[in-house]
């Protein structure tokens, strides 16, 4: 037994430590520590190493461009991943083209997969007209796919990455081919959009299509409308991130010399990162942003904007939004309406000059009615003084209270109807003034007569064509009450001085906003301005805009 167990002991498993002494097992944990240090050394480097490729590239590339394009697909396709991590509604395909390997970059939703498939991939895979190996043979087979296989329109070769992106965040594809540096976008664009549709600025007479939010569309409707090629477009990009469209539209040999450069030298001053609505752009290039005046008008009609830059003036269209501007803008162009060229001169003359009279209205009644109860009722009739007296006697409140009171009611009731849904805010806009102008007078809260000024009032101010302009006139009918209350109708026509004196010192562009009226310079201006004359006797375009050629009959066309 003690010979079996001796041999087993020598055939068996030692420990380490019982073959090796103290000092080498020192030794052992010694170069296990120094070999995990050798590891977590070179983990490091190679982090170390892959930043300084990172910055070896960029600096590789151009100022303004995040990598270039190489002649490895798989190395293009590696930083197209990189920019678009994250993206998963950017779709990459690959497939296999005259030998050589391909990708297919798109954005899917808005890129028409349809015609990739049909015009892109089944043509791009044909067999070449023309047989060659090697390199050259991919460049010339890619002059071929351009010249001859491709049956899309829009088809550009692009090198910069820049480009190239903005393309695919645009709806566009993109193709590349391997040992090619260079990359095809093919415009494929196909994305949700509204119809040309009626707007808000209706007309009894005339055409009833807006603009949409495609800036495409829009430009359409005024090609169809101007088949002139002195109608120029100029498309610029705008914001940092949202990479926006905006188009100049003009007529080269109308528009005033200085005009349009100026345009452009705002537009593209602007810096900013999105631009989501015009009011975006509006802030930046108006002369005076603290104004409540519109410095340059808004539109969504196409004859609107066409009768506008015929006139010499440039509209400025933004994609993603109907809402064109029209620069430079004045007091005279914002009180003329589409309607009044589609009715007879009398009654268009009528309706124009009580829209001046509206405009008055919509400021200063509620301060001339105060004023005159406060402090000037032997103005008043007789009759009508003891009937306002009675009426008075009965209110609790001085009549400024009452005003500004109402006022704010009005305000408040003029937001909640806005923000109420379409097929509710007819109905609730009615039975809600009904009951609150009867609640209020029934409880003795409110003069019946200072609810019909403030009524009549809130009724005048929409009848501008203008709704900015009705937004800024809004503004100035308390301040216009805290004069009359103070001063009774000195301070109303303190107020209307100042008023005055703002309009016309206020610029749009260069050009007065209210001296076309008073400057007997500018006396044949007046035929199409508070009154219309008819077209036939309307021979020049308007004098101030300082245009190219005056002369409305086309016998001086360039």
């Amino acid at each position: 037994m003690g010979d079996r167990k001796k041999g087993q002991d020598h055939s068996g498993i030692h420990k380490l430590s019982d073959e090796l002494s103290l000092a080498s097992l020192e030794r052992a944990r010694g170069e296990l520590h120094n070999l995990q240090k050798l590891i977590n050394e070179s983990a490091r480097l190679g982090e170390e190493m892959s930043e300084i490729v990172a910055d070896l590239r960029q600096v590789a590339a151009p100022e303004g461009q995040p990598f270039v394009f190489t002649d490895s697909i798989a190395e293009n396709k590696r930083l197209l991943e990189t920019v678009f991590r994250d993206c998963d509604d950017v779709k990459m395909r690959s497939f296999n083209l005259y030998g050589n390997q391909a990708l297919l970059v798109y954005l899917d939703g808005m890129t028409d997969t349809d015609v990739l498939s049909e015009n892109v991939i089944k043509a791009a895979t044909s067999e070449p007209s023309t047989q060659s190996s090697g390199t050259q043979a991919t460049i010339a087979n890619l002059s071929t796919l351009v010249n001859e296989k491709l049956s899309v329109t829009d088809v550009t070769v692009v090198s910069k990455a820049t480009e190239a992106i903005e393309s695919v965040m645009a709806g566009k594809a993109l193709l590349l081919i391997d040992d090619v540096a260079e990359v095809l976008v093919v415009g494929t664009v196909k994305h949700v959009k509204r119809s040309v549709e009626q707007g808000i600025e209706d007309v009894m007479r005339g055409p009833h299509d807006t603009f949409n939010e495609t800036l495409s569309d829009n430009i359409v409707l005024i090609r169809r409308r101007a088949r002139d090629p002195n109608v120029k477009v100029r498309i610029i990009k705008i914001g940092e991130r949202s990479k926006t469209a905006v188009a100049m539209v003009y007529v080269a040999n109308l528009v005033k010399p200085g005009l349009l450069e100026e345009v452009e030298r705002r537009l593209k001053s602007i810096k900013i990162d999105r631009v989501l609505a015009s009011f975006n752009i509006e802030e930046y290039i108006v002369d005076n942003p603290w104004t409540p005046f519109p410095q340059v008008q808004t539109t969504e009609r196409p004859d609107k904007v066409v009768a506008s830059i015929y006139e010499g003036r440039v509209a400025i269209i933004i994609d993603n939004t109907p809402a064109t501007m029209l620069a430079p803008c004045t007091y005279n162009m914002i009180m003329q309406s589409p309607e009044d060229y589609t009715m007879p001169t009398i009654v268009s003359s009528l309706v124009r000059f009580s829209r001046h009279i509206s405009a008055f209205i919509a400021i200063y009644l509620p301060s001339v009615y105060v004023a005159v109860v406060s402090f000037h009722p032997g103005l008043m009739p007789t009759t009508l003084a003891i009937s306002v007296g009675e009426l008075r006697a009965r209110s609790p409140f001085p009549s400024f209270l009452e005003a500004v009171a109402m006022e704010m009611i009005l305000e408040i009731f003029q937001e909640a109807v806005s923000r109420l849904p379409q097929k509710i805010a007819g109905a609730a806009s009615v039975v809600g003034g009904f009951i609150i102008g009867n609640t209020v007078v029934e409880a003795g809260l409110i003069n019946p007569l200072l609810v019909v000024v403030v009524a009549s009032t809130a009724i005048a101010s929409y009848t501008l064509p203008s709704w900015s302009f009705s937004m800024a006139l809004r503004v100035f009918r308390v301040p216009m009450l805290i004069l009359a209350s103070i001063l009774g109708l000195y301070g109303v026509m303190i107020g209307l001085l100042i008023v005055t004196v703002h309009l016309c010192a206020l610029r749009s562009f260069g050009e007065s906003y209210l001296g076309g009226m008073f400057n007997i310079t500018l006396l044949e201006d007046w035929t199409d301005q508070v009154l219309r004359l008819p077209q036939q006797n309307i021979g020049a375009r308007p004098k101030e805009l300082g245009v190219q050629e005056r002369d409305r009959h086309g016998e001086n066309i360039g």
